[in-house]
Parts: C-alpha cells; sequence; structure tokens
C-alpha cells in the first residue's frame, strides 16, 4: 500500500524556492503512464528515484525560464500533462501555496488551465500584497486558442528573421506590396464578374450610366441648366445597387432632406437681400444662418444613423445656396438666375434614373439578404459539426461572425420594406434558435479521442482482477491530502475504453443525424425563400422523416449515457482523469448541441406546414421606431465609412446602458430569501420619476453632459472647417476668384469627408488625395480627347470615358473597404469632366479645368481630414483603455451581484437548515 505524493520546487536565477511535502514518496513502481509523458513544454523529473520535482521548460536551462507568450502550446490544453500540472501546481511561482485539492471532485479542466497559465508567469516582479484568489472549480472557463498558436511551432517569426535595416527588408516589402495590388485586382474581377455583388455592381453603374448620358444630350442639358451634373451626382450617391426597401428609403430621405437644405437657403437668400443693409453685409447673413444650421444637421448626422441620407442632401443644398453665386446679391439686389431650380431639377431627375433602374433591372426586396444570411449560419454549423478534427480558429471565427451577421440581417429586415415568404416573427424565431445551435457547437472540443476504439478490439480483463468492471482501490491517509489511486498502470486505461466502448457508437450516430437535420433544414428554409441556388434539386429533404430520425439517435444517446453513468469502473474522482474529462467535455456538449438541433427543426417543421410559407407577402417595416432611428441600411452603413468603428460604438453604448441600469440596483433579499419587489429597487435607484433622480436639477445635468459628447464635438469641427473654407465666398477681394474656379466644392467635399468616428489618418489622406487626383486627371484627360474629336464626337468620348472609368471607380466606392477615396473618385471625374463641358464659352483648357477644379477638391479633402486629426481626433490606443476600464467595472459589477446573491443563498440556506 503506498500512495503518490507530491512536491514542487523551482530552480535558481532569482526564483522563488519551493519547500518539500513531508510524506510524498512515489515509488517509481506505482509511477501513471501519465507521469511518465514528456510533451514539447512539461518534463518530468525523478530524482533519488522518490520525489517529482518542478518540470523545466524545454526552452530554458535548469533556472527560471525567459519571458514568453502567455499561452506556449500548440493545442488549447494538453491532457497528457494534466496530472503533471497539477502535481506541480501546490506552489505558485512567486511563493505563495495554492492550496487546491488535485482529488477534490471541485477541480475541473479549467483549473487546469488556469495553472498552465500562471506557471509561466514571472510572479515575483509584480506585488500581489499577499492577495490570491483561489476558484477551486467553480465559476469555469472557457478557454479558446488564440491566434499566434496557429502558426508554426513557435507562434511565429522572431523580430530580425526578415533581415534588412533595423530588421527590415526593402525589396520584401516591395513584393508584398505588389502582391497585395494582384490580389486587390483578382478580388475586383471575381467581385464584378463572378459574383451577385456584380449585379449590384452592373445596377449602380448603370444608373449613374444613364444619367451621365443625360448631362451630354444637348436638349436635356438646356433644360437641366448650368449645374446639370447633379443628375449623375445624386444617382451616384443613393446609387441602384440596394435592395427595394432601403432604395426607397434612400430616395425619400434625399428628397426631404434636399427640400430642407434649399428651404433654409432660400430663407437666408430672401434675408440677405431684404434691405441694403443686409446687402452690403451679405456674407454675414448667409454665415449666421449657414453655421447654427450646419452644426444642427452634423450633430442629427451622427447621432440619429436613419437619416444621414437626407442629413447629406440637406447639407449640400444648403451650402449650394449659400455659397454659389452669392456675390449677385450686392450689385442686383438678389440672384439673378434660378439657382433653386437649378438644384432641385437635377437632383429629383438623379433619384429617379437610380430609383427606375432598381425596380426594373433584377430587383432584390431583401429576401435573399435574409435568407443567405441563414444559410451562411448553417453552412459554419456544418462546417463545425466534422468531428472529430483538429481545432480550427477559422472555423470558431467564422461560427462568431455568423452570429452577429445573422442578428445584423435580422434587424435589418425589420427595419425597411421587403417583399418576401419569410415573415420577420418567424424570421426572428428561427435566429434566436439557429443562435443556440451555433453557441453549443462552439462549446464542443474537436479534438477528442472517443473514436479512437473503433478499429479496436474491447481491453482485455487485467491480470489478477477476476472482473473487467472490478477496480481496486488503495487509500492512504497522509499528512497533506488524502490520495485515492487505481492500482496497477493498466487499470488506468480501462475508465477510457468504458467511455469509448458505451458512447462512441451513439455519439457517431448523434453527429451524422444532426448533421443531415441541418442540411435539411437549410434546404427547406431556402425552398420557402425561393432561392433555387441555394438548395439541392436532386436531393429530397424530408424535415418531419429527419427529425423522427434525430431523436432516435437521442433517445439512443440518453440511453447509453445513463448506463455510462451507474457504470461501476468509473472512478469517484476525475482530478487524476484528465482524459476522462476531455472525453465528457465532448460528449456533453454535443448532447446539448442536439437538443437545441432538435428545437430548431420543429421551428422548420411548423413554418413548412403553413400554407402562407409558400407566398410572398410585402411586409413595412416593423422595428420599434426608437431603435430604428439610430440604425441604417448596410448599403449606407458601408457607403458613410467606418463601419467597424460603428459597430464597437453601438455594441460598447448598449452594453455600457445595460450595465448601468444593473449597477443602479440595490439588491435588498425579502424574507423569503427571494429577490426584492421590483417597486423597492426602482424607487431606491432613483429610476421610477420619485426620486431624486428626477429632479430638475438631475435632468439639466443630464442634457449638458449630453451636450458633451462626440456628436457635439464633431459639429464643432465641421462648423470650423465650413466657416473657415467658405470665408472667401463672403469676402469682396475673393469672390471674384471664387466664383470664376467654383471652389466652393472644397466646402463640399469637406462635408462628405468629415466622419463622426473615424475622420483619417496620413494613409487616409494620401489615399483620398491620389483618389481625387487620379479622378480629376481623368477627367479632364476626357474633355480634352472629346474637344479633339470636335463638338459632334466630344459627348461620345466622354460617355466613353465614363463607362471605362467608372465601373472600378464605383466598385471602389460601393464594394471595398475604402468607400471614402471610391465616392471622391467619381465625384472628381463627374465634376470635372461635366463643368468642362457645360462651359465651353469660358475658353479654360481641359489641364486648367482638372487643375483647379481638383485643387479646390484635395483643399476639402485635407482640410476635413488635418481637423478629424488634430481636433479631438479618434485614437485607438485610446479607447482601448477606455474600454478596458469599461470591461472591469462591468465585470466587477456581475461579480458583485453573483456574490450578493450567492451569499445570500448560502445565508438563507443555513439558517434553514439549523431550524
Amino acid at each position: 500500500m503506498s500512495s503518490i505524493g507530491e512536491a514542487s520546487g523551482s530552480g535558481s536565477g532569482g526564483g522563488a524556492s519551493g519547500s518539500y511535502i513531508p510524506g510524498s514518496a512515489t515509488p517509481s513502481s506505482l509511477t501513471s503512464p501519465l507521469q511518465k509523458t514528456k510533451s514539447r513544454h512539461v518534463q518530468l523529473v525523478e530524482a533519488s528515484g522518490a520525489a517529482l520535482r518542478e518540470r523545466q521548460w524545454s526552452t530554458g536551462g535548469p533556472g527560471r525560464p525567459r519571458p514568453s507568450p502567455m499561452v506556449r502550446s500548440p493545442s488549447a490544453y494538453s491532457a497528457r500533462s494534466a496530472y503533471s500540472a497539477y502535481s506541480r501546481a501546490q506552489y505558485t511561482s512567486s511563493g505563495a501555496r495554492t492550496p487546491i485539492d488535485p482529488h477534490s471532485p471541485r477541480a475541473s479542466i479549467s483549473t487546469f488551465h488556469l495553472q498552465h497559465l500562471l506557471e509561466s508567469l514571472e510572479m515575483d516582479q509584480y506585488d500581489t500584497f499577499g492577495v490570491e484568489e483561489l476558484r477551486d472549480g467553480f465559476f469555469d472557463a472557457t478557454f479558446y486558442r488564440s491566434t499566434a498558436q496557429q502558426g508554426g511551432e513557435d507562434g511565429g517569426s522572431s523580430d530580425d528573421e526578415d533581415g534588412g535595416f533595423f530588421g527590415v527588408d526593402p525589396g520584401k516589402h516591395f513584393r508584398s506590396t505588389v502582391h497585395t495590388q494582384i490580389e486587390d485586382c483578382g478580388y475586383f474581377f471575381t467581385t464584378a464578374f463572378r459574383s451577385r455583388s456584380g449585379i449590384r455592381l452592373m445596377k449602380a453603374c448603370l444608373g449613374y450610366f444613364i444619367a451621365y448620358v443625360f448631362c451630354l444630350i444637348p436638349q436635356i442639358q438646356s433644360v437641366l441648366g448650368k449645374h446639370s451634373y447633379w443628375v449623375p451626382i445624386a444617382a451616384l450617391f443613393n446609387h441602384a445597387g440596394r435592395t427595394v426597401g432601403a432604395q426607397i428609403d434612400g430616395t425619400v430621405g434625399c428628397m426631404l432632406g434636399g427640400a430642407f437644405g434649399l428651404g433654409f437657403g432660400c430663407l437666408a437668400l430672401e434675408a440677405a437681400s431684404a434691405t441694403a443693409a443686409s446687402r452690403s453685409a451679405y456674407g454675414g447673413v448667409l454665415a449666421a444662418f449657414l453655421i447654427p444650421i450646419i452644426a444642427l444637421l452634423s450633430w442629427v448626422r451622427c447621432s440619429l444613423l436613419r437619416f444621414y441620407q437626407g442629413i447629406i442632401a440637406a447639407g449640400i443644398a444648403l451650402m449650394f445656396l449659400c455659397l454659389v453665386e452669392t456675390d449677385d446679391i450686392p450689385r442686383e439686389g438678389s440672384l439673378t438666375r434660378p439657382i433653386v431650380r437649378e438644384f432641385a431639377v437635377p437632383w429629383l431627375v438623379g433619384l429617379g434614373i437610380s430609383l427606375v433602374v432598381n425596380l426594373c433591372l433584377y430587383p432584390e426586396a431583401g429576401s435573399r439578404v435574409i435568407a443567405t444570411a441563414l444559410h451562411d449560419s448553417m453552412e459554419s454549423a456544418l462546417r463545425a459539426l466534422v468531428l472529430p478534427r483538429t481545432y480550427s480558429l477559422e472555423i470558431h471565427s467564422n461560427m462568431s461572425k455568423q452570429l452577429v451577421n445573422l442578428s445584423d440581417a435580422v434587424r435589418d429586415m425589420r427595419n425597411e420594406a421587403t417583399i418576401t415568404a419569410l415573415e420577420p416573427a418567424d424570421v426572428e424565431q428561427l435566429r434566436n434558435l439557429l443562435q443556440s445551435v451555433i453557441r453549443q457547437i462552439m462549446a464542443i472540443k474537436p479534438e477528442t479521442s472517443l473514436f479512437d476504439h473503433e478499429s479496436c478490439q474491447p481491453p482485455s480483463t487485467p491480470s489478477g482482477v477476476d472482473n473487467p468492471h472490478d477496480v481496486i482501490i488503495n487509500i492512504h491517509s497522509g499528512d497533506s491530502v488524502d490520495v485515492a489511486s487505481i492500482d496497477g498502470e493498466s487499470t488506468y486505461e480501462t475508465p477510457l475504453e468504458v467511455v469509448r466502448q458505451t458512447m462512441a457508437e451513439p455519439a457517431r450516430n448523434l453527429v451524422t443525424t444532426m448533421a443531415a437535420m441541418l442540411r435539411c433544414c437549410d434546404n427547406a428554409l431556402m425552398r420557402i425563400a425561393g432561392l433555387a441556388d441555394l438548395f439541392d434539386h436532386e436531393e429530397l429533404f424530408d424535415v418531419e422523416l429527419s427529425r423522427e430520425e434525430l431523436k432516435s439517435a437521442i433517445d439512443a444517446f440518453d440511453r447509453a449515457d445513463a448506463i455510462l453513468i451507474e457504470h461501476p469502473s468509473l472512478p469517484s474522482s476525475y482530478s487524476t482523469h484528465a482524459d476522462l474529462v476531455e472525453l465528457f467535455l465532448f460528449i456533453n456538449p454535443l448532447r446539448q448541441a442536439a437538443g437545441a438541433i432538435d428545437s430548431l427543426a420543429d421551428r422548420v417543421l411548423q413554418m413548412s406546414r403553413d400554407p402562407k410559407a409558400r407566398r410572398k407577402r410585402i411586409f413595412l417595416p416593423s422595428y420599434p421606431f426608437w431603435k430604428a432611428i439610430y440604425r441604417t441600411n448596410p448599403q449606407v452603413r458601408h457607403d458613410r465609412g467606418g463601419v467597424s468603428a460603428g459597430y464597437y460604438f453601438r455594441i460598447k453604448g448598449e452594453i455600457n446602458s445595460i450595465m448601468g441600469k444593473i449597477h443602479a440596483r440595490a439588491y435588498h433579499p425579502d424574507p423569503d430569501g427571494g429577490p426584492a419587489d421590483e417597486g423597492m429597487w426602482r424607487k431606491q435607484a432613483g429610476i421610477d420619476g420619485t426620486a431624486d433622480g428626477d429632479t430638475l436639477r438631475y435632468r439639466t445635468w443630464k442634457i449638458l453632459h449630453r451636450l458633451q459628447q462626440f456628436e457635439t464635438k464633431f459639429a464643432v469641427k465641421v462648423v470650423l472647417v465650413t466657416a473657415t473654407l467658405s470665408a472667401p465666398a463672403w469676402l469682396r477681394q475673393s469672390s471674384d476668384w471664387w466664383r470664376a474656379h467654383d471652389s466652393w466644392w472644397a466646402v463640399i467635399a469637406a462635408w462628405l469627408m468629415m466622419h463622426p468616428r473615424v475622420g483619417g489618418n496620413a494613409q487616409d489622406l494620401l489615399t483620398r488625395t491620389i483618389a481625387t487626383v487620379v479622378g480629376a486627371a481623368w477627367g479632364g484627360f476626357a474633355y480634352g480627347a472629346g474637344s479633339a474629336a470636335g463638338p459632334g464626337g466630344r459627348p461620345y468620348v466622354l460617355a466613353a470615358f465614363a463607362f471605362v472609368f467608372m465601373i472600378p471607380a464605383v466598385f471602389r466606392f460601393m464594394l471595398s473597404s475604402h468607400p471614402r477615396s471610391g465616392l471622391m473618385t467619381c465625384l472628381s471625374f463627374t465634376i470635372v469632366s461635366l463643368t468642362a463641358h457645360n462651359q465651353p464659352e469660358a475658353g479654360q483648357s481641359a489641364a486648367e479645368v482638372a487643375s483647379l477644379l481638383g485643387i479646390g477638391l484635395v483643399i476639402g479633402v485635407v482640410a476635413a481630414v488635418a481637423v478629424n486629426w488634430v481636433v479631438w481626433p479618434f485614437v485607438a490606443r485610446h479607447e482601448l483603455r477606455k474600454s478596458l476600464s469599461d470591461m472591469l467595472l462591468n465585470l466587477g459589477i456581475a461579480y458583485r451581484g453573483v456574490v450578493a446573491r450567492l451569499v445570500s443563498f448560502t445565508f438563507y440556506l443555513t439558517v434553514a437548515c439549523a431550524h
């Protein structure tokens, strides 16, 4: 009769020293095969045939290991070194003892992970004040493999591997840049000609091209007026590459926004030309109207995202009336030309062209978007159900991405009008069920040895044991802990083989039927949605039959699990059986995932039996109004730029709002041990309108505090840029060259390029400047080539140049990750080419027109980026620091609630037991 004891120590080199635990002897005859295992990072050393000493890192010497990343193992957890990790975990590297009993049934696999991570820390460089948190198996967490561990054996190359000056190889950097550009070109051709995004691109380009051709026809151009380029600009800003609901929403918003801007612009012009005094100071009057209204529009623009398109249109219309040809006011007493008509008519024509193209050419009413989101989610779940397999960060990240995409697709569907057979209420239920399925599948550990025995025979009976289910347990009471071990080396494999023989076949059948059920649900939903390209026409799927097969597999799995739980060969404690824990970490989540898939199948079966499911119907927006005004459709989110930052701030705001409500709650248990009445804590928290939180002083503070947020800062920045760039239009000394060179385009370019969240950096400034110059140069070159062809051939040459250039330019605007530089490319080409075409009597050459207008646009771009960059800039590291602080605060709030309820429950349970 012997026992397995533990000792822990550390090497020299300034590290903490451990102490020998009395009564801990480990005879070599009782050493488990698990203790003899040598992994790449953990090595067990037996000294004097008696004590188990501290492991040494393979990368370090006999002393303390060198600083290394937090997790160095290429797998999330090495089950083979679990027992060894616990043997070494009696002392942390800081020297403070961690009294975790490795044989306690409360010890869990998360504690293995925690100890594995703690041992790689240089704890003596931190002052812990003698405080240490011991979870001892409670509040288990799931640890996933990091991205850095997916590389080679060392997790990546060293910093100086590239060579070159300061570790950077210029040749390699150049080759990488060229390779990136080639990949971008390949992505353009693939997206434009081999995917459904090419249809959206074709619709947007066609709408723009038709609007551009309208400006080249002399009869139509004479009706549209001198500023006919507003037709293609409007067709570009609300391009036709959207869903029908988003297109109608954008058209109405641009019309109302343009009317709002024109209304206040006309009011400003009337006030400036009303009296002789106002005419002499017309610049001050126009500025008094323009600046406060632009500030208000800027605040609403970044606060109520639903009105983004209308706000942009209102700002453009207001700036156009307040800046274009306003020097006629002191000379003529008013504007001599119908300036309002020259903006309103082309703007409406451009919006109408985009709307007609969107409705007549491959209209997408919203059904494909939500159906594709459902299909992609099920495809990600099916890829994850290929079990067993090695852990794949790509598969795991894809499932996490689908969780977010599915929620966004459902919100977008409810936020606009759709024509589909999928009812929004049903889609919302499918979203919840499918997200539950994905979460349960993400909890499954794909690397499992459960199926290793499929080609092996059942294990033979160990010698000295009459019954294979009889296990001799030797118990020894030592000075430190009570140790229980299974006698003999070969008996350790017996529980593993019991689990494998019992659960392998039911688990395999369950995985197969789960995958078949998901494919069947996917096929049924795609048939209901009417997407013929997303389901298999040759293979027939019966939802009801597949669900019966899944239920049979679940029942068989449950019966096997019940037999396994009562099996006498299983040990009473799993702390020394890390491989068994790994098997159960695969088995239990698998059963939960099967239940989630069964619930999903039940809902899909109900939908397939509904006679209304085959008919497409019109569904009006059903998203709550106070949520809808803060959300816009996906294409507008892309076109305005900063999608990632927008997601981050939106989610962060929602979390802070929820945690603020939780933080305001005061937990007061009632005498029965349950939570207090809701009205009580609402009154104490001051959120029921009866406490101090509803006073005038508090409401005033809340409004003033709200005005200090980023919306007000953005409004100040826009006013600063607008007032600075608009000043030459209202001064007599500069009004002539301002009007001659159409310098007001600098103000509109800055209005379009300003962003409330991500203003840009040096790379963005360079990219947008180059894009603007390229567009202006191509527009000047097109006009020069058209002039060489003569007045009769100029429209055809301009149309040909526009057709060739605008396909990649519109692609960059609406499909790439750089929408604002693409927008400036399209605008600069349109403005330069059509301005030169509409004013041939000005006598300016193509190079002169392109350079002057291009300089004005570049000034607007540079001013927008520079002000965003300098005044209250968006700094990622600052946002990270504040977000980490908020996260720690939220964790503290959540932990406080858990502890409060746990202590309260323990107290009342103690009282009840005492009575």
